[in-house]
């Protein structure tokens, strides 16, 4: 995943997936999705979602990327406009 854009990390991935032609149901296509993930992004999915299938990663991937950025627009708006630190463990890679 480049920068914070997790739906366009989907869309690449799912379009590699079925060009490819492999099955979003099988652990080599789950473990290529979370391999892509930043680090912070895939710790925080696991810790609090415990995903097992492809849909439910995905899922959890979006939700918690939604967290994060809701996150630093709120720190940035306490801050004054100036985001000096993200939360830890958040930033993606």
């Amino acid at each position: 995943m480049k920068g914070e854009d997790i739906d366009a990390y989907i869309v690449e991935i799912e379009e590699l997936i079925q060009l490819a032609e492999y099955r979003f149901d099988v652990p080599q296509t789950i473990e290529t999705f979370m391999d892509g993930l930043p680090t912070g992004l895939y710790q925080k999915v696991l810790e609090l979602d415990r995903p097992v299938t492809y849909d439910q990663w995905k899922q959890a991937a979006i939700n918690r990327q939604q967290d994060y950025i809701h996150m630093k627009a709120q720190l940035k708006v306490h801050r004054g406009g100036v985001t000096t630190s993200c939360p830890r463990g958040w930033m993606p890679q």
